[in-house]
C-alpha cells in the first residue's frame, strides 16, 4: 500500500493546486486493509446521459452523488467507439491497434461495392497471450467475479478461461434480445434463467447476482466487475420508468432527446448502482472499496439496423458530435467517476487529466500493490499526480461503422485533436477548449500544428504495429 499512499498524497495536492474552490481535505492513509476494487461498465451511454455531465432531463441522482464524493473525469476516452475493442482495452491495458481488436466481435461480411476500402480482419476473440485484470489480480491474492457483458469471445476467450473465478451472464453475445425475461436468444446463461421469471429486467438481475457475490466474498479482498447491458438497443425501459419520462415530458414540455425509453433504461442503470453502493455502504465495505464507473464507447444517435431500430436514435451527444462508432467527440468521450475511500473529497472535484480505457488495467495494478504494467495504460492516479496537460490520446479505427462512420485516425494533444480520413487522405484539426463541438476545422489555418500532430500519430501507428485498410478492387464510386 506505501506507493499507493504516496500516489494519493501527491494526487492530493495536485488537486488542491488545480481545483482551490474544491479541495481535497483529507487524505487517509492509515487504512492497512487492502482496497476492494468494483469496476462498473455500461453499455453505449453517453457523455452527456447523466446529471453530473449536465444532463436536465434523466435523473441519475446516485451517480451524480457518487461524482460528488469523488472524481469527475471531463477529458475522459474510450480506446474505440465500439464496443469489444474498448472491453478489451479495460481488460488487458493494450490499445486495440497493438492487438488488432479495433472492432466489435461480428461475422465477416465481404465489402461492398460502394466501400473504397477493405478493413483489415481483425482477431477473431481476446488473444490468449495477453495477461487479463483477473489473471493479475488472482496472484496479488484477489477473488474475482464477471458479472454481464463481456463480447470479447467463447473458448479459449470466454472470461472464465481469461481469469475470473466466477462469471454469471457473460459471453460472446454483444447485445440482448430483450432487456426482459427470457433476455437472450436460446438459453446461453441458465444459471440466469434460474435465477429470474417472466418481467424481471436484465439490469436488475444482474446486480442481484453482484450484490449475492459482494455478500459471499465480502470477508476476502474481491475485485468484481458489473457491465450491463444497458443502455444497448433494444432500447426498453421498465415500464414504470418509462410513464414517469412520458409524464414529465409533458410536464416540462421536454422536446427532443433522449427517448422515454432511453432514459429509463438510463434511470433503471442509476437505480442499480445505487443499490451497490448502499450494500457497501450498510456492510462497512465502503471504506476499503474504490469504484470506477464508466462507458464503452458513446451514445447512440442514430437509426439502428431494422430489428432494433424501434425508439432510435435514442439520445444525443450534444455539445459532442457524433456518437458511437465515429471517431469525433461523440463516439469517444465517456463519462469516468473514480471514487477511493482514501481520499476525502469537500463538495466536489472535477478533473481535466486525459484519461483513456488502457489506463484502466495499470489503475487497478496500483491499487493492489502490483508491479505488472500494461504497454499503453497508466495508473489514473500517478497519471493526476504528474499532472501532464499534454499527453497524447490515439485512436486507430481502420473500418466501416453499422452507425455510418468512416475508416480513420485520430490524436489529440492538448486542445487540439486532429483526425485523418482514410478515404480521401483529408485531415480535420479541431482546438476542443473553444470548439468541443468539432464544428470549426481550423486545418488549413495551422498547417505546422497538423504536421506536427500526423507526424506522432504515424509515429504511433508504427510503433504498435496498427494494420490499415487496403483498396477495395470492386468499389464503384
Amino acid at each position: 500500500m506505501k506507493n499507493l499512499k504516496n500516489a494519493l498524497i501527491a494526487f492530493a495536492v495536485v488537486l488542491i493546486s488545480c481545483n482551490s474552490a474544491k479541495k481535497v481535505v483529507n487524505t487517509n492513509t492509515s487504512n492497512e486493509k487492502p482496497l476492494n476494487i468494483v469496476l462498473i461498465v455500461a453499455d453505449d451511454l453517453g457523455w452527456a446521459d447523466l446529471g453530473c455531465y449536465g444532463n436536465k432531463f434523466m435523473e441519475t441522482p446516485n451517480l451524480d452523488a457518487l461524482a460528488k464524493k469523488g472524481i469527475r473525469f471531463t477529458n475522459g476516452y474510450a480506446a474505440a467507439p465500439l464496443c469489444s475493442p474498448t472491453r478489451a482495452s479495460i481488460i488487458t491495458g493494450n490499445n486495440p491497434a497493438r492487438i488488432n481488436f479495433t472492432e466489435h466481435l461480428h461475422g465477416y461480411s465481404k465489402p461492398t461495392p460502394q466501400q473504397k476500402l477493405i478493413p483489415p480482419t481483425i482477431v477473431k476473440g481476446l488473444p490468449t497471450d495477453l495477461l487479463t485484470l483477473p489473471q493479475a489480480l488472482n496472484k496479488a491474492g484477489y477473488y474475482t467475479g464477471h458479472i454481464g457483458k463481456w463480447h470479447l469471445g467463447e473458448g479459449e476467450s470466454s472470461p472464465a478461461a481469461r481469469g475470473f473465478d466466477f462469471v454469471y451472464g457473460g459471453g460472446p453475445q454483444g447485445l440482448a434480445k430483450t432487456h426482459f425475461y427470457p433476455f437472450f436468444w436460446g438459453n446461453p446463461y441458465p444459471s440466469l434463467i434460474n435465477d429470474t421469471k417472466p418481467g424481471d429486467y436484465l439490469a436488475d438481475a444482474l446486480t442481484n447476482r453482484a450484490l449475492k457475490f459482494l455478500d459471499e466474498h465480502k470477508a476476502n479482498k474481491f475485485f468484481v466487475e458489473l457491465n450491463f447491458y444497458s443502455p444497448h438497443v433494444p432500447i426498453e425501459g421498465p415500464k414504470n420508468l418509462v410513464k414517469k419520462y412520458d409524464d414529465k415530458r409533458v410536464k416540462t414540455n421536454h422536446q427532443g432527446l433522449p427517448e422515454d425509453e432511453y432514459a429509463a433504461m438510463v434511470d433503471n442503470l442509476d437505480y442499480n448502482v445505487g443499490r451497490l453502493l448502499s450494500y457497501l455502504k450498510e456492510n462497512n465495505l465502503d471504506k476499503n472499496t474504490i469504484i470506477l464507473f464508466t462507458s464503452d464507447n458513446g451514445g447512440l444517435t442514430v437509426e439502428e439496423v431494422p430489428a432494433f431500430a424501434k425508439h432510435t436514435p435514442p439520445t444525443t451527444n450534444a455539445p459532442l458530435k457524433g456518437g458511437k462508432g465515429t471517431i469525433y467527440e461523440g463516439g469517444i468521450r465517456e463519462p469516468y467517476i473514480l471514487y477511493h475511500p482514501e481520499m476525502k473529497v469537500e463538495n466536489h472535484v472535477d478533473s481535466t487529466t486525459l484519461i483513456t480505457s488502457d489506463d484502466i488495467f495499470d489503475t487497478f495494478m496500483d491499487i493492489a500493490g502490483v508491479k505488472t504494467k500494461s504497454p499503453d495504460g497508466m495508473s489514473i492516479l500517478k497519471n493526476m499526480a504528474q499532472h501532464n496537460p499534454n499527453r497524447p490520446y490515439y485512436l486507430h479505427f481502420p473500418h466501416y461503422s453499422p452507425q455510418h462512420g468512416w475508416p480513420g485516425d485520430a490524436i489529440r494533444v492538448g486542445d487540439y485533436k486532429l483526425i485523418v480520413w482514410y478515404e480521401t487522405g483529408k485531415s480535420e484539426l479541431f482546438n476542443l477548449r473553444t470548439d468541443i463541438g468539432e464544428s470549426h476545422d481550423i486545418a488549413a489555418k495551422y498547417p505546422e500544428k497538423v504536421a506536427e500532430l500526423k507526424k506522432k500519430l504515424d509515429a504511433w501507428k508504427k510503433d504498435v504495429g496498427a494494420k490499415e485498410p487496403t483498396a477495395n478492387p470492386i468499389y464503384q464510386p
